[in-house]
């Protein structure tokens, strides 16, 4: 997918459109960086060529049906909202700030660990070696379950140990594998983007949002990733016979934004006290209409999900797609 970047950031404050009331809070008034009528070109941008995927539908931008709604106040740091299809940026905020990320790095993880063409159903464990401080580890030391159990346990409830055994089970040293994650990111055209570790524990894991959409973007043709990321909860019985009960650190997942017109296509948390709370998120709309929404140095960890949720619903609420249909 092309996406295009202007260099210049506009500054102006408006009156904000008011959201339903399930959204949160309402916002009244807004000093906000606003893209309404921008892109952002990742081969212009980087210099570089991306071989990214084009979406199948029409590139034609959506049409903003009120010029003066500009977005809404935002507690992250930094924010873009794309049109997947067009790759029209609808919103942005301190695009091109480089930021730490959390656990969004597991989804790079996981797609380096699935390039390695794993058996998602052979037995595997993880062993003392894999444990990494922080966070829930979710399945008991040596307990058997499948390596597909494990990327489940990395994706949907951020387990860093899970995915510290994933990595060994690539059969790639750590420091190969991470090297292949920064390889796979700058082939992506992710050019501001730094891996330091395969978890996200690292805080010089580094990006900007505009990046982290390129990387939601590959990420969304991805089937496995998809499908395991909209899991909400989920059980895996280990060999021991015990159940072990997985929930999402995605709290949207169970929220209107993921319930009839709109749904969760793929999504990833992080959150780390330098990086702050982050949400990487693909939604769509009606089935049809997708958009990249991502939040970076979120001030609560409830701020990232409103934030995200309310970027969602006004970018749906404030732009016509029936032009380009």
């Amino acid at each position: 997918m092309i996406i295009k970047l202007f260099s210049q950031i506009m500054i102006t404050g408006m009156l904000l459109q008011f959201f339903p009331a399930d959204v949160g809070q309402m916002e009244m008034l807004a000093t906000l960086p606003e893209a309404g009528e921008r892109s952002f070109d990742m081969f212009a941008a980087y210099n570089e060529v991306a071989h990214l995927p084009l979406s199948s539908g029409s590139k034609v931008a959506p049409v903003k049906m009120d010029k003066n709604n500009l977005g809404v106040i935002t507690s992250a740091q930094s924010a873009i909202v794309v049109d997947r299809a067009s790759g029209e940026v609808l919103f942005e905020k301190n695009i091109s700030s480089p930021r730490s990320i959390g656990s969004i790095t597991k989804l790079m993880t996981a797609y380096v660990f699935l390039k390695t063409n794993p058996d998602l159903g052979a037995s595997a464990a993880i062993t003392g070696a894999d444990y990494r401080a922080g966070g829930r580890l979710n399945i008991s030391l040596n307990d058997q379950v499948t390596v597909g159990d494990l990327l489940t346990a990395s994706l949907v409830s951020s387990d860093n140990s899970a995915t510290a055994a994933l990595v060994r089970l690539s059969g790639l040293s750590l420091g190969d594998f991470v090297a292949r994650m920064n390889e796979t990111a700058a082939l992506m055209g992710m050019q501001s983007t730094t891996f330091a570790d395969e978890t996200g524990l690292s805080s010089k894991n580094r990006s900007v949002v505009m990046d982290i959409a390129i990387m939601l973007d590959q990420m969304r043709d991805n089937k496995i990733i998809r499908e395991v990321t909209q899991v909400s909860s989920t059980s895996i019985l280990g060999s021991s016979g015990r159940e072990y009960h997985i929930g999402s650190t995605d709290e949207l997942l169970e929220t209107f934004v993921n319930s009839d017109p709109y749904k969760i296509l793929i999504a990833k948390t992080g959150f780390l006290p330098e990086a702050g709370y982050c949400l990487g998120t693909v939604f769509s709309y009606d089935d049809g209409q997708e958009l990249l929404v991502v939040v970076l140095g979120a001030e609560t960890k409830k701020g990232r999900f409103q934030d995200v949720k309310s970027l969602a619903v006004w970018a749906y609420d404030t732009f016509n797609w029936t032009k380009i249909r």
